[in-house]
């Protein structure tokens, strides 16, 4: 399944060079693609929403949207309605893609994460904040060989 993996410059760093890491992220599993009222787990759609997710939980938990994708076995685990997955012992060569803020990007999310307060995951969807940086900003496609550029 394909993973949205939110990272700390750090955790990337450390899975970039070690090769192997457990990893907590999204998936397209039934509960998400029934929340989000998506047909099918392999769209466009749904590949955006799960990068959306992952990006806000980077920002909840490290105050940086920054995401590794890739394709991966993963279990499900609370929140489920959001996808929410682990997995262990993923390998780096599973990573297809990663996803970070621009400057501008950067510099919006960084306001946004010091007036979100304590949040978890689904306040944080709902905020009129969180709603706004979405629409206004997009995180950029990197390769996974440009990683030390992202850390």
């Amino acid at each position: 399944m394909l993973v949205f993996v939110p990272l700390d410059p750090a955790g990337l760093a450390q899975w970039a060079q070690s090769g192997i890491r457990d990893v907590t992220g999204f998936a397209a599993t039934p509960s998400f693609l029934d929340t989000f009222d998506l047909p099918v787990a392999d769209s466009e759609d749904a590949d955006l929403t799960l990068l959306e997710l992952a990006g806000i939980e980077g920002l909840l938990r490290h105050g940086r949207r920054l995401v590794a994708v890739g394709q991966f076995a993963a279990d499900g685990i609370e929140p489920a309605e959001f996808g929410a997955v682990a997995a262990d012992g993923v390998s780096w060569e599973s990573i297809e893609s990663l996803f970070a803020d621009n400057p501008v990007g950067a510099q919006a999310a960084t306001a946004v994460h010091a007036i979100l307060p304590e949040s978890t995951l689904e306040a944080a969807w709902e905020d009129e904040a969180v709603t706004d940086l979405l629409r206004t900003t997009e995180l950029l496609w990197h390769g996974p060989s440009e990683w030390e550029g992202l850390v």
